[in-house]
């Protein structure tokens, strides 16, 4: 199978990688002609659960990377979902998959600017409620980390009862997949924002400093765990009243782990991928970046739409938007098709 990764950021780069491994021929689109050389150069190399040097041909011209490639892998940032999707108008051939890694309703968006052409062509959208591994650091020239690859992870198409069938279709690539009823499902259970989001607001003041602290140590005390399990089981209400089948934050750590903590802390500490996670060392990072607009803001928006209060994940986004002011993304998804279109 011919797979295109699209988006050569850190987990572009583990993406092409992790498909390579397993056999598929991989190319790649990345605007910069640096990162595309030296990956053509190169090889991408990668240490930690993943060890090697894998081959991939990286491409500026997104109609050259798409060219017969039957999965296309959008890795980017939620931000760049919309823009990816543009650049694919009219590029996309009869049959292909595309998968967004980490939805945040990239599905949703990809289909708002693709659908009609996605329709003609037997095309079929999806998107993961995560990534597979964290890669933390990327190198010059193409050399990555890997953490741990998750057991499982949900995954969904547009229409939903397609999903099923492309996860099967894909289980060379990602055997991890876990089919879900939709890609509100992916979104609206994401692991990131009822994470990141809590943890960074209440530690901001850490990351404004620089400071060198465990996401799940240090910044985790009980009053903390308390609040965040309490947004979090908002955030399920919220998806409940859209038609979705809420799972907390522990419940869907522990599926993609195959574990089963009864406290978030405890399953942070004691898991290898997680226990060595940084607060990030700034607070315009994409852990507030990303998922206050398209995690927890979009889901203070939902809220409102089916009259579910969201008192503390309200104050999670207010606190973002005063916090950083004139910097705080927020441009969020754009619902711009009705919800049950993409059921």
């Amino acid at each position: 199978m011919k797979a295109a990764v699209l988006g050569m950021g850190k987990v572009g780069h583990g993406t092409a990688a992790l498909l390579a491994s397993r056999g598929l021929e991989v190319f790649c689109f990345t605007r910069d002609a640096e990162k595309a050389e030296a990956i053509n150069r190169h090889g991408i190399t990668v240490s930690g659960a993943l060890n090697g040097n894998f081959r991939a041909e990286a491409f500026t011209d997104i109609g050259q990377a798409v060219r017969d490639a039957r999965l296309l892998v959008v890795a980017t940032t939620a931000r760049g979902h919309r823009p990816m999707a543009e650049l694919l108008r009219g590029r996309l051939q009869r049959g292909q998959r595309i998968v967004v890694l980490v939805g945040n309703w990239g599905a949703y968006e990809c289909y708002g600017v693709l659908g009609e052409e996605a329709r003609e062509k037997g095309v079929i959208i999806g998107e993961t409620s995560g990534n597979l591994a964290a890669c933390p650091t990327l190198t010059h020239p193409a050399s990555v980390f890997m953490k741990p690859i998750k057991r499982s992870m949900p995954f969904a198409a547009i229409p939903g009862s397609a999903g099923p069938a492309v996860a099967e279709e894909l289980r060379q690539a990602f055997p991890e997949l876990a089919p879900v009823a939709s890609v509100l499902d992916t979104t609206l259970n994401s692991t990131n924002p009822p994470v990141h989001v809590p943890f960074c607001i209440f530690n901001i003041t850490r990351m404004a400093n620089g400071e060198d602290s465990l996401l799940y140590g240090e910044c985790l005390p009980p009053m903390l765990l308390d609040f965040t399990m309490a947004a979090d089981r908002e955030r399920c209400a919220v998806a409940k009243a859209a038609g979705v089948e809420p799972r907390t934050i522990l419940e869907l750590l522990n599926d993609a782990w195959h574990t089963s903590y009864d406290n978030l802390k405890t399953l942070g500490l004691e898991n290898d991928s997680l226990r060595s996670v940084k607060l990030p060392k700034s607070p315009y990072h994409r852990f507030l970046t990303e998922d206050v607009p398209f995690g927890y803001m979009a889901v203070s928006r939902l809220g409102k739409m089916y009259h579910v209060p969201t008192p503390r994940i309200d104050l999670l986004v207010d606190a973002y938007r005063y916090l950083l002011a004139d910097q705080a993304e927020l441009d969020g998804p754009v619902f711009d098709l009705d919800l049950s279109e993409v059921l």
